[in-house]
């Protein structure tokens, strides 16, 4: 599918375009064959640009050719889906985009829609002019950075609201969700020391021939990418260590247990000791008295009572 809009200087905005045009902004989704044919003879860029950009395997990079005079930029971007399995929840993932930036356009191209660019058609994301590809791109890298730092306060939010109900009640379904959310950190961090290097690849090689205003854009970029990673990293350390922690504590209360149970187990194989002594056909001391079996119960609990007396002591029961 092929979207094509440039801007409409009396409306202030952008504007959908059936045709393929100059000075314009084309949004590709999954394009078939004879759109892919139709894009490199329209547009003049190779056909291995557009086969990169759908290949959900492809590391972000960027790339140049100067017999086309076309860039590739390859750029992963958070992507937030439903979990299958829990339709009420979220799975965090990453996906690359494809941009390609030529004389006269500026084409993103992914295997599937991408929602965050509908904000570009909506005006919300204000001085967009494809006409002035170079910044357009630059506000599109913009725009995926601030995607990520919102997706990790959310997820910073969804982790506290975990641990308050681990706090209370220590399911398995809590540490199910830390353990989802912890993945989509791990695929945040790496996409986004990646992007890191795309980033730096362009400020240093100034491939896009940016002007001062737009090398200063792209250094806000870069700020806000060094932001999104420290986020995520901050986060899925805090994470460790709270899987760490409640960890330890079911160690712990299994400990607890384990003791309790030896403990009383203890306790309670005593009566059974000493009333089996002399349950036996021999003659013992006692053993023909009328009052034998109160002689007996009572050794059984002075002998239990020591013994709940010292594992008390030690702490081994409460």
């Amino acid at each position: 599918m092929l979207e094509t809009y440039r801007f409409d200087s009396a409306k202030k905005k952008l504007t959908k375009h059936a045709k393929i045009q100059s000075n314009s902004w084309i949004n590709v989704t999954d394009p078939s064959t004879e759109e892919i044919e139709l894009l490199t003879k329209k547009l003049h860029i190779p056909s291995d640009f557009i086969y990169y950009s759908l290949d959900a395997d492809e590391s972000a990079r960027a790339e140049h050719d100067p017999d086309y005079n076309a860039t590739l930029i390859i750029f992963n971007i958070p992507i937030l889906e439903k979990d299958p399995q829990k339709p009420d929840k979220y799975l965090y993932k990453t996906s690359p985009l494809g941009i390609i930036v030529t004389d006269s356009t500026v084409l993103t191209i992914n295997k599937t829609p991408v929602t965050f660019l509908q904000s570009f058609v909506d005006g919300q994301i204000k001085g967009f002019n494809p006409q002035n590809h170079r910044r357009s791109v630059l506000q599109i890298l913009f725009r995926i950075s601030s995607i990520y730092l919102q997706y990790l306060r959310d997820i910073n939010r969804s982790r506290e609201q975990i641990e308050t109900r681990l706090q209370s009640s220590l399911q398995n379904e809590e540490l199910f969700d830390l353990m989802t959310i912890q993945r989509g950190l791990v695929y945040f961090m790496m996409s986004l020391k990646t992007d890191k290097m795309v980033l730096a690849s362009l400020m240093r090689t100034n491939m896009l021939d940016l002007n001062e205003d737009e090398i200063e854009l792209l250094d806000d970029i870069q700020i806000e990418n060094q932001q999104a990673i420290e986020m995520a990293e901050i986060s899925n350390t805090i994470i460790n260590e709270t899987a760490d922690t409640y960890s330890s504590i079911i160690n712990n209360n299994m400990n607890s247990v384990m003791k309790f149970l030896a403990s009383y187990s203890i306790i309670l194989t005593i009566p059974g000791l000493v009333f089996s002594f002399y349950g036996m056909n021999v003659d013992l001391p006692l053993s023909r008295s009328k009052t034998s079996w109160l002689i007996t119960l009572f050794i059984s609990l002075i002998i239990s009572g020591v013994l709940v007396y010292r594992f008390w002591r030690k702490r081994y029961i409460k």
